[in-house]
């Protein structure tokens, strides 16, 4: 059971049974992901992420150098999840948007996860914060989602199914809406991000959607 589905904090059992390394990291990184979404990682301390963990500073420290580390950990770990979320379930060849339906799917199916990953993304990465191994990895993740929406476009306008547009600026600005339920959604108290993110897919196809 992961923690979040345990109401975030670890359990008196788990707490109590003896967990094997990659499991406990595993744990750990769960918990500060909820950490972070709670509050910016910059006012969360290490002292506080090892007492949510029901461990001892030094455990923590064995498995991260320094809190920067424990973020880029926590960050790689949400973005691992959500791709496996996504390659776990095989695009529909008759789905209209082919792979970037089934990219679409894994984002409402790991909406409270991608949801604490752009929290953290956007925290982490303030002006002034420029750590570049945790750009990289948001840069990869990033263009991975507009290359698969982008693939999606061209194959739809390949065989007729789709007008022509600008596949590379459609895949760019739909990924970036799809940042936007995520951001700025719960500032205005939105967070129905199954029926936003369908939404967006639903206009999406009507503006690709051949003139009758």
């Amino acid at each position: 059971m992961r923690w979040e589905e345990a109401g975030g904090a670890m359990t008196e059992k788990q707490a109590r049974r003896r967990l094997d390394p990659i499991e406990r990291r595993e744990l750990i990184l769960e918990e500060a992901l909820r950490l972070f979404e709670e509050n910016p990682f910059s006012t969360i301390s290490m002292r506080q992420i090892a007492a949510a963990c029901d461990v001892n500073m030094a455990l923590l420290y064995h498995y991260f150098a320094n809190k920067e580390d424990l973020v880029r950990a926590t960050l790689r770990h949400a973005i691992e999840g959500f791709v496996n979320e996504f390659t776990s379930n095989p695009a529909d060849i008759d789905a209209p948007l082919g792979a970037a339906d089934a990219w679409l799917e894994a984002t409402i199916s790991s909406a409270p996860r991608v949801r604490r990953m752009t929290k953290l993304i956007s925290d982490f990465l303030s002006a002034g914060n420029r750590d570049a191994e945790a750009q990289k990895m948001v840069d990869d993740f990033y263009k991975n989602e507009r290359e698969t929406l982008e693939s999606a476009i061209r194959a739809g306008i390949a065989d007729g199914r789709f007008c022509r547009v600008d596949p590379e600026r459609t895949a760019r600005l739909t990924s970036i809406a799809l940042d936007g339920i995520f951001y700025a959604g719960p500032s205005r108290n939105d967070f129905a991000f199954e029926r936003n993110i369908r939404d967006l897919r639903e206009q999406l196809l009507d503006y690709l959607r051949p003139a009758s």
